[in-house]
């Protein structure tokens, strides 16, 4: 059995110490040890953990959340949090446990070592890995990146602050370097890896850990940057969201936040909008309140707020791509009331939604996406029977580059090009999929079509430069008649605007008998995402609006 003391030390003058980093696991799955005398149940994890850390000869003195923190009592946990930078910044080590050995994690372990090894000779690593194909070590160490331990949100600031790291898994121990640079190494091989396996590899694991050293520099924009980074990461208390990530944060960014428990969802997640606000004078925040798939949280929050709780499959696009809808101007916004309720923004007018297509899921197949193509399409030609044939193909031009919104590799940018791109892609692949499919003359000839650049894989070119783009989205256009791609939540008659301060336009939607209005989402508006409203509100053509969000 494993026995345990608590010793009281002060983080001003510490003894060395083992700080712990693991996943909860099942808490009704406990063992026991015995604690000042006392058994005491602790998660199977947690059992596991201490277990592959203490040593046959001499104690080990670790610090860890479930026994020396009072998960019970909140006043403790909140003036604990504040420690937790410290806590793990101080620590002489910091251990992961990733879980027992199974799914060949030795073997996986080996290999990863392997890998590391040889990380900075590419041609042994490509042997290597083309050796490994079909191979039990290699599946594990898919099986390895894909535990629960890397889905923690916690994880990301244990790590971030720790001086030196050791991972240990059933009866392996390994420096935490060798899990870097291997996963590093499968990232830069990612295209000779099976595309199933170099998801994981590349993107679970390690690879899911953010590089925060990259967000200091952004002073006070750093918080939304590394919320965003840190979103799929899982918390069970959803205030974790942000003072999980506190620790991760410049010092005079952390300042301004305190973890305290007392505090409700949504006064925690509305001071995060409400600090972006004040310091960074950006507005882009509210983007990132995405309501596509709808979601209905427990907090009732404002539709400006984002729920950081919520995990959605698709991204805010101005934190994607570089957008500049409203060029340099700072936004000009205040809340009307002292509980953060109500916002009011200054915005220039652009036009309403006269229609928009079906949307497109976030976990879609690639019938999902030509499906869409041909409804989206099909609406387009609608609006085009009167016109002439060259300004058809114009339109049709727009209409391509809506669906990568505006993402058009410079070697595709010459004039029609990328709409013979995207036309032969979309229509090819119809062909394969639905040969008894009549294809109108356009996209018959596009799907025969010979191109200058050759395409070795037209799946993977759909999602890169369309799928990811159109999903969670739809296509829509405006009433003068205005291309656009936004949130799948919009409905005709949202209205369009440039909110100051903010890289996109945003769809809002008025509700109520006071003239409020609901955010309903960002959305790419051809032609408009690089400061074109604020030109013509220079020169007078369109006016600067106030709107009151809820």
């Amino acid at each position: 059995m494993i026995k345990c003391q608590i010793i009281h030390a002060s983080l001003e003058d510490p003894p060395n110490y083992v700080a712990i980093s693991y996943a909860w696991g099942d808490a009704g799955n406990t063992r026991k040890i015995e604690l000042e005398g006392s058994l005491v149940p602790i998660s199977v994890s947690l059992y596991g953990a201490l277990d592959a850390i203490r040593q046959k000869l001499e104690s080990v003195l670790v610090w860890i959340d479930a026994l020396c923190i009072d998960q019970s009592n909140r006043d403790e946990r909140t003036q604990q949090v504040q420690l937790m930078t410290s806590i793990y910044s101080t620590a002489d080590s910091v251990a992961i446990w990733l879980g027992p050995e199974e799914d060949d994690s030795n073997m996986a372990a080996d290999l990863l070592r392997e890998v590391a090894d040889q990380a900075l000779q590419p041609e042994k690593v490509s042997r290597l890995l083309s050796s490994r194909v079909g191979q039990r070590d290699l599946a594990g160490v898919v099986s390895l990146f894909e535990r629960d331990y890397w889905k923690r949100l916690w994880i990301v600031q244990e790590i971030f602050n720790a001086r030196s790291i050791t991972v240990y898994c059933g009866s392996t121990k390994l420096p935490w370097s060798v899990y870097q640079k291997a996963s590093e190494t499968f990232s830069r091989h990612r295209t000779e890896l099976d595309f199933s396996y170099s998801q994981v590899l590349v993107y679970q694991g390690p690879g899911s850990l953010p590089n925060l050293k990259s967000y200091m520099g952004l002073g006070q924009g750093s918080l939304l940057e590394v919320l965003r980074a840190c979103r799929r990461k899982l918390a069970s208390d959803p205030k974790d969201k942000l003072f999980a990530v506190l620790g991760a944060l410049p010092e005079e960014t952390r300042m301004e936040f305190r973890a305290d428990y007392s505090l409700s969802v949504k006064d925690v997640y509305t001071e995060v909008v409400d600090y972006l606000l004040k310091t960074t004078e950006s507005l882009d925040v509210i983007c990132d309140a995405i309501h596509f798939p709808v979601h209905t949280g427990s907090a009732n929050l404002p539709s400006y707020v984002p729920d950081w709780s919520h995990i959605p499959q698709t991204a805010a696009m101005g934190h994607k791509y570089s957008f500049a809808a409203s060029a340099d101007r700072k936004a000009d916004c205040r809340f009307l009331d002292e509980r953060l309720n109500k916002l009011e923004v200054f915005a220039i007018y652009l036009d309403k939604i006269s229609f928009h297509g079906i949307a497109v899921g976030t976990l879609c197949t690639l019938g999902d996406y030509l499906m869409a193509f041909l409804h989206w399409r099909a609406l387009l030609l609608g609006t085009l029977e009167n016109e002439s044939e060259e300004a058809s193909l114009m339109v049709q031009d727009d209409f391509c580059r809506t669906l990568s919104l505006g993402q058009v590799p410079p070697s595709w940018n010459k004039e029609n090009q990328w709409r013979t791109v995207c036309y032969y892609v979309f229509a090819s692949l119809l062909r394969e999929r639905l040969p008894h499919m009549s294809l109108d003359r356009m996209l018959a000839s596009c799907a025969d079509a010979k191109l200058d650049v050759e395409i070795d894989n037209r799946r993977q070119f759909l999602q890169k430069h369309f799928g990811d783009q159109m999903m969670g989205r739809c296509f829509c256009r405006t009433g003068e008649g205005r291309l656009g791609m936004g949130s799948g939540f919009m409905l005709p008659g949202d209205i369009v605007v440039v909110p100051m301060g903010c890289s996109t336009p945003v769809l809002l939607r008025q509700e109520g008998a006071r003239g409020e209005y609901r955010f309903v989402g960002d959305v790419y508006i051809h032609g408009y995402m690089h400061g074109r409203a604020v030109d013509e509100f220079r020169n007078g053509k369109r006016k600067l609006v106030k709107y009151v969000l809820h």
